[in-house]
């Protein structure tokens, strides 16, 4: 699906189905890498709270913003290809393709060059 780690091609190798088949298709990555993001903030949040109340002594916050901070900067890029395979899936489950798109996918689809085997 994709030709690097955040470019994503415009068909699929094989199929030919279009990846973004409207203006603004892959605002819903954005969703759901938000997602993601949010639940790991929201467990490391949950694992602090745990710890800092198990903890007899005073916990310093600054470690628990360092690690958050980084999730926040990091995380997104690190699943941004996966937001985007889900999305495309996400889409091609709720709104299948229509004829004219079945059609202009199987013009640009890859014959299979293995045959049975």
């Amino acid at each position: 699906m994709f030709s690097s780690w955040l470019k994503l091609r415009e068909r699929c190798p094989t199929c030919g189905y279009k990846f973004e088949r409207e203006e603004g298709f892959f605002t819903g990555v954005y969703l759901v890498n938000y997602s993601f993001v949010a639940v790991a903030l929201v467990m490391e949040l949950t694992l602090f709270v745990l710890y800092a109340n198990a903890s007899e002594e005073s916990v310093s916050y600054w470690p628990m913003f360092l690690v958050g901070g980084l999730t926040a900067i990091v995380l997104p890029v690190l699943t941004y290809p996966f937001a985007k395979m889900i999305w495309a899936a996400i889409d091609l489950a709720t709104r299948p393709l229509d004829p004219v798109e079945e059609a202009d996918a199987a013009l640009h689809a890859q014959p299979d060059t293995e045959g049975p085997s």
